[in-house]
């Protein structure tokens, strides 16, 4: 079989680059952290979780009530409605209540625009209070894996189950891994 030498040659730097590439992972331990059941396990998480839900069922409750007092409203104008459409009543009782419903439909509108605004604010607030709560107690998971793995002297840890809160699937990173990513950079921006 007849090689020609750029093969050959590209064939036997392939080849090289292969072995060293070998020798050197040979020497890195390589670990795992499930982080979604670390979370899942960790005792904080369920007195966190409380917390939260307690925070959501306290804006629930403040929402209801002031749902309740637009029903109450709802409940008014109907009978105010009543009262102007009923031809039987006097023309400066019709008249009255048509004033008043006026003015309830306008204080309605308010407490409903309120009530949104209300809605939208206490979803927005239990959102960020579980970000931040993931983001802490992840936080503490990293720095438990950090303080093992550097005991036990991996150089490289995974996320095996890709928690998105963890933000990245290696957690951990010696110095012992080599990394290639300025050469990359310098490569991508070479003759721009």
């Amino acid at each position: 079989m007849k090689f020609k030498l750029p093969t050959f040659l590209c064939l036997a730097a392939f080849a090289l680059c292969s072995a060293g590439t070998n020798a050197s992972a040979q020497g890195v331990k390589i670990a795992v952290v499930d982080m979604q059941e670390a979370l899942n396990l960790y005792h904080k998480t369920e007195k966190e979780v409380e917390k939260i839900n307690a925070m959501a069922d306290e804006k629930r409750k403040n929402i209801d009530e002031r749902q309740a007092a637009y029903q109450q409203m709802t409940t008014k104008m109907a009978e105010l409605d009543k009262t102007v459409r009923d031809t039987t009543l006097a023309e400066a009782t019709r008249k009255k209540a048509m004033e008043e419903l006026q003015a309830l439909a306008q204080e309605r509108a308010a407490k409903g625009k309120e009530i949104a605004d209300a809605q939208r604010k206490a979803q927005s607030e239990v959102m960020q209070a579980r970000s931040d709560m993931e983001a802490t107690l992840v936080g503490e998971i990293k720095e438990a894996v950090n303080a093992i793995v550097e005991t036990q002297g991996h150089d490289l840890v995974f996320d095996k189950s890709f928690l998105p809160k963890a933000n990245k699937a290696i957690l951990y990173t010696s110095s012992n891994v080599v990394d290639l990513t300025d050469e990359v950079v310098a490569a991508l921006n070479t003759g721009s």
